[in-house]
């Protein structure tokens, strides 16, 4: 049956560490007051009482008892023998040595018996319950046969039975209490170490969720240490690698001033919208101060703003599901009705020209028309993408002959340019086809100035600091005003009478769709140049290349 860490009821569960320093105090205690006895008596400056019945037996005890206290603050440094046996047998000689150095004292009138007092306090500390209830009742039987002895061998002596009583009960109240208060010990600390598993086991579960978000964060105090950051946060700023982690200037030069500012002027915003950089994303952030009575920190959030367009995608898909359900039923057919009576209408003989001519224009408003109910319906029976890896120059090489088939153009007003050539993107096949037929289309429609044939140039590959693979649209004409260049990208807005204005706005959802983005970027020469962003790469195995 073991002491410490045991089953049985009455004994305290403590870590053996308290337990082994719990000794090594008691025994500089026993030491400390075994040499006082021992100094008074060799120097004989202390009270008469010491040792006037048997001053040898006195002296002999109180030198042992030193010796001993010795010897178990040295047993207790090197733990053995088991802490279990050191309890005991110090409990036992603190018993037998007070015992006897009180009876060769004169008995509890010399005062020394209330040395059973701390010594049965530090037992009751160590082994509650019963052992401390045995040896209180051992100590108790100890005093009144020492008390009980003196009075048989010198009647003289006063036998002082009540004092040996209260002491005997002083030392069963120790116990007892000693018992009450370990009990509320073992409660509190079980109480603790369920408290303590709890914490430890919600701190594992938040850490997990903090690291699987797919959301960056970021702890940071105002001085702009990192406490924590996550593996989507590192992510999105573009897995940087700087000599100092634990610092957000040197993590994000960005993110460290949007901060700084922000905690300079508390009432503004708590988010902002960083732009894209040559190693990430365009990101939106969020701050958020840490502290119930003052501030430690804050929290930083990080959000691709390409995951926020997507999700409003799917919401302006499902509108747009809902809306071209009533144009198919309420539009189209009479659009049908209506273009088929122009054709026959046209196809009369007797119609006079400038009828003929209405009726043409009937003809071609209508097809304009279902066009653009085409487009609609397009969008929102979008699927969802199918991404492949493709190899650029290859797949490029192969649609710019299919385009120059279809339009007849020569060689040189549609070119390809791809660096490097074993440069890859993922992306839908079918539906960067459809993106990128829809840019060279606007390039030949817009971008082709009077009197000059149109050229082309589809160039890109892979940037050189972030990886990202890109493909630029450029067109040689006298590109898009700043009016409609902000609201280039907006359903039902165009430049000329000739398209519905949902072209770009359809390819920019496709780019999205897949994980990329669209975008507009006018040039300092003239033209335009609209770059198709494809996802950032990941780390796979090369495949050959087709």
């Amino acid at each position: 049956m073991k002491l410490f860490g045991l089953s049985r009821p009455g004994w305290t569960r403590r870590p053996m560490d308290d337990v082994w320093r719990a000794l090594r105090l008691f025994s500089l205690y026993r030491f400390f007051v075994a040499g006082m006895l021992v100094a008074l008596v060799v120097l004989g400056t202390g009270p008469e009482t010491l040792g006037q019945s048997h001053p040898r037996l006195f002296l002999l005890c109180a030198s042992l008892y030193l010796v001993l206290s010795f010897g178990f603050g040295t047993a207790a440094r090197l733990y053995t023998p088991s802490a279990e046996i050191q309890v005991y047998t110090q409990a036992i000689t603190d018993t037998l040595c007070i015992t006897l150095l009180m009876y060769a004292s004169g008995g509890v009138s010399s005062g020394l018996g209330m040395l059973t007092i701390p010594a049965m306090v530090g037992l009751s500390v160590l082994a509650p319950g019963r052992p401390a209830l045995f040896f209180a009742a051992l100590g108790s039987i100890a005093l009144l046969l020492a008390q009980i002895h003196g009075y048989l061998v010198d009647p003289t002596r006063d036998a002082a039975l009540t004092q040996t009583g209260l002491l005997g009960a002083a030392l069963f109240a120790t116990a007892l209490l000693g018992l009450v208060l370990s009990r509320r010990v073992r409660e509190s600390e079980a109480r603790a170490e369920r408290h303590s598993v709890d914490l430890a086991n919600m701190a594992e579960l938040n850490a997990h969720i903090i690291e699987r978000m797919q959301s960056g964060v970021i702890v940071v105090n105002d001085t702009g240490h990192v406490h924590l950051i996550n593996e989507a946060a590192w992510g999105l700023l573009g897995n940087p690698s700087p000599d100092n982690p634990s610092d957000l200037e040197k993590i994000s030069p960005q993110i460290e001033a949007a901060l700084q500012d922000w905690l300079a002027k508390p009432g503004t915003q708590s988010h902002q919208t960083l732009e894209a950089g040559a190693y990430g994303p365009e990101l939106r952030v969020r701050f958020t101060r840490l502290g119930v009575d003052r501030a430690v920190g804050t929290l930083i959030f990080l959000e691709d703003t390409a995951e926020l367009h997507r999700q409003m995608q799917a919401i302006k898909l499902a509108s747009l599901g809902r809306l071209t359900a009533s144009i198919a039923h309420e539009i189209r057919n009479p659009l049908g009705a209506i273009s088929h009576a122009a054709q026959l209408l046209g196809e009369s003989e007797s119609l006079d020209p400038a009828d003929r001519r209405l009726a043409g224009i009937i003809q071609d408003q209508s097809q304009r028309m279902n066009a653009l109910i085409q487009n609609i319906l397009g969008l929102s029976r979008q699927a969802s993408p199918r991404g492949e890896s493709l190899y650029l120059k290859p797949w490029l090489e192969r649609f710019t002959e299919e385009f120059r088939r279809h339009y007849h153009l020569e060689p040189v007003q549609l070119q390809v340019a791809i660096r490097p050539d074993d440069a890859r993107g993922r992306f839908d096949p079918e539906q960067l086809h459809q993106v990128l037929w829809n840019l060279c289309v606007n390039a030949l429609r817009y971008g082709t100035r009077a009197g000059e044939p149109p050229r082309i140039r589809i160039q890109g590959g892979t940037q050189d600091i972030s990886r990202q693979p890109v493909v630029d649209v450029i067109d040689e004409g006298h590109g898009v005003k700043p009016g409609i260049a902000r609201q280039l990208f907006e359903p039902f807005v165009t430049s000329g009478n000739q398209g519905t204005g949902l072209g770009l706005y359809i390819a920019r959802e496709l780019c999205e769709n897949n994980g990329g983005g669209l975008e507009y970027l006018p040039l300092p020469t003239g033209g335009s140049c609209f770059r198709i962003r494809f996802p950032m790469p990941e780390h796979t195995a090369t495949e050959p290349a087709p």
